[in-house]
């Protein structure tokens, strides 16, 4: 842990997978952090609305709110998850405004077996 100021990440932690509908394709990027307390708050946004230099990269960013008040210091898994429609990436950019981001492949995901 790097002490309060942030919750450690990494990108075994997190995963991208494509949805395809019949009209939409959706990106759905889940994934947590782990915190030195309860109570905080993760997100991802957009990293780079409006022109995209890289339209295979759907850039996010992790943003953090740290918990109001004092919490036992103990260590937390907090989860994130975000749906994107996206038609065109072939990988999620994660960055943080604190450290060196990481890249996530998309994986399609596995239609269930009928029986």
């Amino acid at each position: 842990m790097n002490g309060l100021q942030h919750c450690e990440y990494s990108a075994a932690d997190f995963e991208a997978i494509v949805i395809e509908t019949t009209d939409t394709r959706l990106i759905l990027v889940s994934g947590y952090g782990l915190c030195a307390s309860p109570g905080w708050t993760i997100e991802l946004v957009a990293a780079n609305p409006g022109v995209v230099p890289h339209p295979e990269s759907l850039w996010l960013e992790l943003r953090e709110t740290p918990p109001t008040g004092d919490r036992p210091p103990v260590l937390t898994e907090t989860n994130v998850e975000a749906m994107i429609e996206d038609a065109h990436a072939q990988q999620v950019v994660i960055r943080f405004r604190w450290r060196d981001g990481f890249v996530l492949p998309l994986r399609e995901r596995v239609a269930a077996a009928r029986r």
